[in-house]
């Protein structure tokens, strides 16, 4: 839960929903159960690099730690791709961004190496293509 979620539960970045919740799958309609931890089983469908502009699903490295963040590669970061074995993260690609680069690289000057941003960045809205 980040602090502007309906229930604010949780650290900033960090959790999502509650755990044994379940939630439908809006590619193939399957309903998917999330364990105690909340988080969701590893979804390895696609030989994809974590490549320049590529959505990423971020988890803890170990299997099936998923939750409900996604991360943008800035870089390309095959170190992260779950058929690298170069370390034991693994992070399925889901996802490009087709439109847009340039706002993601203002987003990307804002920050720091320890996480602090130079200014705030609000999500106004979601929009589905």
């Amino acid at each position: 839960g980040c602090p502007n979620t309906k229930t604010g539960k949780g650290h900033p970045g960090t959790g999502g929903p509650d755990g044994n919740t379940t939630f439908k799958n809006l590619a193939d309609g399957k309903e998917i159960k999330r364990d105690s931890g909340g988080n969701i089983p590893d979804e390895f469908a696609a030989k994809i690099s974590n490549e320049v502009g590529t959505l990423s699903m971020a988890n803890t490295g170990r299997p099936n730690s998923g939750g409900s963040q996604f991360f943008i590669n800035t870089k390309h970061n095959s170190f992260l791709d779950f058929f690298d074995y170069q370390t034991n993260s693994k992070h399925p690609v889901f996802g490009k961004v087709v439109d847009g680069w340039d706002v993601i690289k203002k987003i990307e000057g804002l920050g720091s190496r320890g996480g602090a941003l130079k200014k705030d960045v609000k999500m106004i809205s979601i929009a589905k293509a």
